[in-house]
């Protein structure tokens, strides 16, 4: 197990890593984060992250559509057109890779045009009555599923564009499943077939390699990356925070060993599924080498977990921690 937990977990980071080099991926530089990532700098993890689909949207009218399987095994197809007319609701939706390191840049937010999962279900031939689990398969040979009730759920979309653009080569063309409180891993881009099944087990590419099946994302926070600053002046520290379909209810930092804590101020407020931008004024900060801590509290009410954990197999947990020399005057 350790030997398959230990190659896992390599694949994984290889993916992220020639997925910066194949799509320009890289850090934002000193800069409070912005709410919406572009669609340059959103991260792209895939078993093959080169893959990318032999569909653009002049051909993809004529050379694509979506399979459709309901429980009898009869088979329906929705074509890219009428699709996209149907996605007709545009929402923020947070995705973040499980592989994200604490601190990490393997997450992103994007305005999205979708249509809900459970509309393009209740077309199956058949109908859904009876469903206990739904499969989803890629272009790329990627599959994943999961419970009926998640892939009904009022957050489940399917998504056809990102800010304002149909969906990049690399982030899902033609069409890509947005899953309520779920890692990137579980919710497939490029996808081609969806098949109802009355069998409620549940599987993923990446489940059979050892990592995690449907669990929830677990609470994070970060700093932005930071600038030299100087004694006597005040500095704005800026992060994210995420939880998930939880939302976020409240930021806090520490200055210095963990002894008192500070409230942010979210600036972008609470919602399921997105990330809140946080800021916090320090003022008049002493000369000399700080550490500060940041955490999350969900909308639950439930605090981030301080444990540091990797990775493997369900997602990393831990305080960001960073530490900022502040000049003398």
């Amino acid at each position: 197990m350790q030997a398959v937990a230990s190659s896992s977990l390599a694949l994984l980071f290889a993916s992220c890593s020639a997925t910066r080099r194949t799509v320009g991926f890289h850090p934002p530089a000193k800069s409070t984060t912005p709410f919406i990532t572009s669609n340059e700098d959103f991260f792209v993890v895939a078993v093959d992250p080169s893959y990318r689909p032999a569909l653009t949207p002049e051909t993809v009218y004529s050379r694509w559509s979506l399979e459709l399987i309901g429980l009898n095994g009869e088979s329906s197809r929705i074509g890219y057109d009428d699709l996209s007319v149907w996605a007709k609701r545009t929402i923020p939706y947070t995705v973040e890779c499980i592989g994200n390191p604490v601190g990490g840049q393997l997450i992103g937010n994007a305005q999205w045009d979708v249509v809900p999962l459970r509309e393009i279900l209740a077309r199956a031939s058949g109908g859904i009555q009876g469903a206990r689990a739904v499969h989803f398969e890629a272009l790329d040979g990627f599959y994943s599923s999961v419970s009926v009730e998640r892939a009904t759920d009022d957050y489940a979309f399917l998504a056809m564009r990102m800010n304002d653009v149909p969906l990049p080569a690399a982030h899902g063309f033609p069409a890509r499943v947005l899953l309520p409180d779920l890692y990137g891993k579980k919710q497939p881009r490029w996808l081609k077939r969806i098949s109802l099944s009355e069998d409620p087990r549940t599987s993923s590419y990446w489940e059979q390699r050892g990592w995690a099946g449907e669990v929830p994302v677990k609470t994070l926070s970060r700093f932005d990356l930071q600038g030299k600053l100087q004694a006597g002046q005040s500095a704005e520290l800026t992060g994210i925070a995420f939880a998930g379909r939880r939302g976020v209810s409240k930021v806090e930092v520490s200055i210095d060993n963990d002894e008192r804590w500070f409230p942010c101020t979210l600036v972008t407020g609470q919602s399921p599924n997105v990330w809140s931008l946080w800021r916090y004024d320090w003022q008049n900060p002493s000369p000399g080498r700080h550490t500060l801590w940041v955490r999350a509290i969900d909308g639950l009410g439930s605090l981030q977990t301080k444990q540091r954990q990797s990775a493997f197999p369900d997602g990393v947990s831990g305080y960001h921690e960073i530490e900022i020399d502040v000049g003398s005057v």
